[in-house]
């Protein structure tokens, strides 16, 4: 189990998980999740490799025999439950047994109202005789008293009409994507800039975390830089400036001026 053997490696070089954090640059919350194994708390199934590599490094171990347990947990783990034959045997064979009842009534309904249509398709016929003749009549007196012909309002509103597209969101699939995270300290407005392409604007509050995806760049303009920190594929880049700082950063461009700097962890 990869847990319980970089746990094992740390304890022995007597090292926290602050410690490793501060070496990694790995939020504690992603290492505290790889020792237990709860691998649904990292954004991206693609980064856990990564993050256990960086673990071994810190730990100065083989990164081999790591990368070989992590691979045989991640198989175990996203395994998907398999039933046993003899359960989905059972369950194939009372569908079956109540498909027959329900085809049986579905096919008595359908006779029903097949004929009971019929009887009435000469009512209604009569009926509809009775309708069109009055709208003629109607129709004759309206065309005598007006010459000009009016366009119905569907018509005549129908070219005006627009249907909005629907707005592009970032996507759940980290497949070969950057993750980056936003955890906000101070009131502060954010915009967003993913790939060209998807555009966030928004005011932060005290206490909100969040978190997009995108395979090339993030271009951010922070209103109030020293109110949030910035997570960026599990690193804890810290806080772009200071309080009251209007910060405009492209990442991954401008990891460099975070890495000069300190950066604040968990």
């Amino acid at each position: 189990m990869i847990g319980q053997y970089l746990r094992s490696k740390r304890d022995e070089l007597s090292l926290s998980l602050k410690e490793i954090s501060e070496k990694t640059r790995i939020r504690i919350s992603y290492l505290q999740a790889i020792e237990e194994e709860n691998f649904d708390k990292i954004p991206g199934r693609v980064f856990i490799k990564g993050y256990v590599r960086q673990y071994c490094r810190a730990l100065s171990i083989p990164e081999t025999e790591a990368i070989n347990i992590l691979t045989e947990d991640l198989e175990e783990y996203f395994k998907p439950l398999e039933e046993e034959p003899a359960v989905v045997e059972r369950k194939k064979s009372l569908s079956i047994r109540l498909l027959y009842p329900a085809a049986v009534i579905l096919i008595v309904l359908s006779i029903g109202l097949y004929y009971k249509s019929k009887e009435r398709v000469p009512i209604q016929l009569a009926q509809d005789k009775t309708e069109v003749t009055e709208q003629d009549k109607t129709s004759s007196n309206a065309l005598s008293e007006q010459n000009t012909p009016i366009a119905s309002e569907s018509t005549s509103q129908g070219g005006n009409i627009k249907i909005p597209s629907p707005l592009g969101t970032a996507e759940a699939d980290y497949s070969g994507k950057h993750i980056l995270e936003v955890e906000t300290v101070k009131e502060t407005w954010i915009f967003i800039n993913i790939d060209n392409k998807l555009k966030y604007s928004m005011i932060l509050k005290p206490g909100e975390v969040r978190s997009w995806s995108g395979r090339n760049t993030f271009f951010m303009r922070v209103g109030n830089a020293g109110g949030i920190r910035i997570t960026y594929d599990g690193q804890a880049l810290g806080s772009p400036g200071r309080m009251g700082e209007v910060v405009s950063l492209t990442l991954p461009d401008e990891l460099e001026r975070f890495r000069s700097g300190p950066s604040d962890t968990e």
